[in-house]
Formats: structure tokens, C-alpha cells, sequence
């Protein structure tokens, strides 16, 4: 079964190919925290967090949903978060894209003027399943 109400999630990188990439539009099978990790910042009103490969899997779920939006809290809407390879591209909603270091410098950008340490998304989910068995 599917809940048609939207909900909402935290995607908080890890960097180093630790986290998932997603954009809007997508359905597909997503891995959550069962239980956020003590230091995460969730708020009340985000039911989720994703998880990232960098804490125990046995705290972790997937789930079937869609992607409605991506919001980081300074540079607005987005479209998509790769995170293949030594950098994660944050594409925005005009397909404007920052590259952002996974490896060595983990958060940092080469676009002069922007820095900042709190690379946290806000993830607006619709038709999101209960946990699925199939973890593949």
C-alpha cells in the first residue's frame, strides 16, 4: 500500500559515494534509517532521513516513493544530486550545476564565494510504500 500524503525527508551527506543520488521525478526503491542517528538533525516535521552507507545497515529500511521536490535552504530548489565519482554534482532547477568534493575535501566547491558547511536537503515524498522485504 501506498500513502498518497506527502512526506518529507532529509537527505544529509556522507560524501565519498556514501549516498544516494536522487531528483525529482523519480520513483524508486530508497533506504532510510529506521531510527535517525542521534546527532542528525531531523526535525518533527520530516519523517525521514535516507541512509547513508557510513552507519550500520541494520538500521536501515527501503521504501518505494516519488520525489516531488529538493530544497536546500540556501541555494533554493533543486533537480538532482549525483553522487557518483571524487565530486557530487548538485544540478539546480534552472540545470545550473555545482560540483561539490566527495573525497578530499568533502563538502567543499570551486564556485568562488560559495561556502558553506550544511549541505542538508529537504526531500518532499509522495506515494511512499510501507517498508519493502527485497532489499535488493
Amino acid at each position: 500500500m501506498h500513502d498518497p500524503t506527502p512526506k518529507y525527508a532529509l537527505w544529509i551527506p556522507a560524501w565519498f559515494e556514501l549516498d544516494q543520488p536522487i531528483a525529482v521525478g523519480l520513483r524508486d526503491r530508497f533506504w532510510f534509517f529506521k531510527n535517525p542517528p542521534e546527532n542528525c538533525p531531523a526535525a518533527d516535521d520530516n519523517e525521514f532521513v535516507f541512509f547513508n552507507q557510513l552507519l550500520s545497515d541494520d538500521n536501515c529500511e527501503v521504501r518505494v516513493a516519488t520525489i516531488l521536490s529538493i530544497e536546500h535552504p540556501v541555494l533554493g530548489q533543486l533537480h538532482r544530486i549525483e553522487t557518483d565519482g571524487l565530486d557530487y554534482v548538485i544540478v539546480r532547477a534552472d540545470e545550473t550545476e555545482i560540483l561539490v568534493n566527495a573525497e578530499e575535501e568533502p563538502g567543499v566547491t570551486c564556485e568562488p564565494g560559495l561556502a558553506f558547511s550544511d549541505w542538508t536537503v529537504r526531500v518532499m515524498l509522495t506515494d511512499v510504500s510501507e517498508p519493502v522485504a527485497d532489499f535488493v
